[in-house]
């Protein structure tokens, strides 16, 4: 006979105790909620629990409550992002039902060392070599920089299955950099001040609340608002309009996501000189509204397809002169008769991005019209017609992507006519032809013969003589740029991946860069563009991040005719932690 034990809710005391060769249905205690034991050392029954079930008609006031579907299973810690964590939204902190608040917190620290020669003026004012009396002086420059991003939202909703019902997002950036040079008069206007510079900075990058309005179907189609400092980009690789900008947007889906939508209008702020921020709402007095409309799986599955339209109102030119945080003048650019003015344009835009088959391949083309009230280069009012297009081929072959890609951008035959035929973007942060290991694109290179002006900007690929995009308004009367690129990514481990490319650039016209330089006899071959960098990530995730790069611009003979022929380079590395 195995010995039996009752639980202390064991039955009325008519239930009697069974013996070993009792049915297994005899067992079960007859009411609710008793439970019979076994000794686990008789050899004929394993050590078993039995729970009888309350019957269906029972109240629901019998059945033991359980916690809530997101703390049945939870066992994170906040400070633990591989796991369950209530920092990043994986259970709620506020509300109950279906009114759920939940917390989502980032936190980057982007640390940032730079190495670089670019083409410099030799200090107009006063210079570090009393002896020289060449036009060119030493580029030699380095630069630290520390971003630290932190990312806070409150959001209400069950997100895993459609849009929030409503999020506020506040994302500040503080920002140290430390810049040291060779040459006098470049880091400030004041020639006296020296040749080292230390700043910091604040600024918000994100600052809105988003709403959802309506459902279009059963299965999440929806129309949303966003209103605030926020993200956004008019196409697929940030060729026109790639800024964190406030104003209000209407976006959505349709079509069972297979199309997306984007009404907005954006208020432009100035950005900070040094840090590339926000600045604390000063207003830049220009205008951006974009209408554009994305369509999956048109031409073939796995390409989608974008058509824009996005207008422009510059009205700086009203507002009197503006000087930078360095007191370099922005407005009006430092450039041909130095006259205010302000630019109305509208882009028309087509692109595609996806794959046919094996092929991937990235497209964009931009039609420019509007009107300059006063080209500093012509003198004169113009009319704006300009171009852009660029094309970009990859193929994978297991571990090793294979890519090409072309782009044009206009550029303006008679720069004393009444058209600009020069093509130039309203704030262009391309990832293109290599991004940001490309010299070309990294670096700001100063046009020399043109006051305070730069031939191309920092992260950006077009030769428009802008003093920054950061204040400088957008000039149509410019050379345009050829640019063709090879290059070659290989996933060298799981988290080691390699990019090299090369990339040959010209002007597309050199009428504009002859009538600044008054020389007729201006190449239009600029250079060869050669970059490699790496992306290491050692946990195969996005929380650590290691990049670095190298990057040289051997002179064509446009460039030498500008610049010399020294060869321009660039050395960096980044460190990303990311929780």
């Amino acid at each position: 006979m195995a010995r039996s034990v009752w639980a202390e809710d064991r039955a009325p005391a008519s239930s009697s105790v069974t013996s070993a060769g009792a049915a297994q249905e005899d067992l079960v205690p007859e009411e609710p909620y008793q439970r019979y034991f076994t000794d686990r050392d008789t050899p004929h029954f394993p050590a078993q629990v039995y729970e009888s079930i309350p019957p269906i008609e029972n109240s629901a006031s019998d059945f033991i409550p359980v916690p809530d579907r997101w703390r049945m299973f939870y066992a994170g810690k906040w400070y633990d992002p591989y796991n369950q964590n209530v920092l990043k939204a994986d259970i709620p902190v506020a509300g109950s039902g279906g009114d759920l608040w939940f917390t989502d917190v980032s936190i980057i620290s982007d640390t940032l060392y730079e190495a670089r020669r670019i083409p410099v003026p030799v200090g107009f004012a006063s210079t570090k070599r009393g002896n020289s009396n060449n036009v060119f002086g030493d580029g030699d420059q380095w630069a630290f920089v520390q971003n630290v991003v932190a990312s806070f939202g409150f959001i209400k909703g069950n997100t895993a299955f459609k849009p929030p019902d409503v999020e506020f997002r506040i994302t500040p950036v503080l920002n140290f950099n430390h810049v040291e040079a060779n040459e006098d008069g470049l880091l400030k206007a004041d020639p006296t001040y020296g040749d080292v510079r230390s700043d910091n900075y604040i600024g918000f990058q994100e600052l809105f609340v988003d709403t959802h309005l309506t459902n279009l179907s059963e299965r999440y189609d929806f129309v949303s608002s966003r209103v605030g400092i926020q993200q956004f980009n008019a196409d697929f690789r940030g060729f026109l309009f790639n800024s964190s900008e406030p104003g209000a947007r209407f976006f959505g889906n349709y079509d069972n996501n297979k199309t997306q939508f984007n009404l907005a209008g954006f208020s432009r702020l100035d950005k900070d000189t040094n840090s590339g921020l926000n600045t604390m709402f000063t207003d830049r007095h220009e205008d951006v509204y974009v209408a554009n409309l994305y369509r999956q799986d048109m031409l073939a599955m796995g390409h989608t397809t974008l058509f824009s339209v996005v207008h422009r109102e510059d009205t700086a030119g009203d507002s009197g002169y503006r000087y930078d945080s360095n007191n370099f003048l922005v407005r009006p650019t430092a450039i041909g008769d130095q006259r205010f003015r302000n630019i109305y344009t509208t882009y028309f835009g087509a692109g595609g991005d996806g794959h046919f088959g094996r092929l991937n391949t990235t497209t964009q083309f931009y039609y420019v019209t509007g009107s300059e009230s006063h080209s500093p280069i012509a003198n004169r009012e113009v009319d704006i017609s300009a171009s852009m297009f660029a094309q970009e081929f990859s193929y994978d072959i297991d571990f090793i992507r294979v890519r090409t890609s072309f782009m044009w951008a206009s550029g303006d035959r008679d720069p004393y006519d009444g058209r600009a035929t020069g093509f130039d973007a309203i704030f262009d942060n391309p990832n293109f032809a290599g991004g940001d290991l490309s010299f070309w694109q990294r670096q700001a290179i100063p046009f020399v013969g043109g006051g305070g002006t730069n031939l191309v900007n920092r992260n950006s690929l077009l030769p428009n003589f802008r003093p920054g995009k950061e204040m400088g308004q957008s000039n149509f009367v410019n050379p345009g740029l050829r640019l063709y690129n090879l290059g070659l990514d290989v996933e060298v481990l799981p988290e080691l991946k390699v990019i090299t490319n090369a990339t040959f650039l010209q002007f597309d016209q050199t009428a504009t860069v002859e009538a600044l330089r008054q020389d007729g006899s201006i190449n239009r071959d600029i250079g060869v563009d050669l970059s490699a960098g790496i992306l290491y990530r050692p946990f195969l995730n996005n929380n650590i991040q290691i990049r670095a790069g190298t990057a040289v611009l051997l002179p064509g003979q446009g460039q030498k005719n500008l610049f010399g022929d020294r060869i321009n380079y660039e050395a960096f590395t980044n460190l990303i932690l990311q929780y």
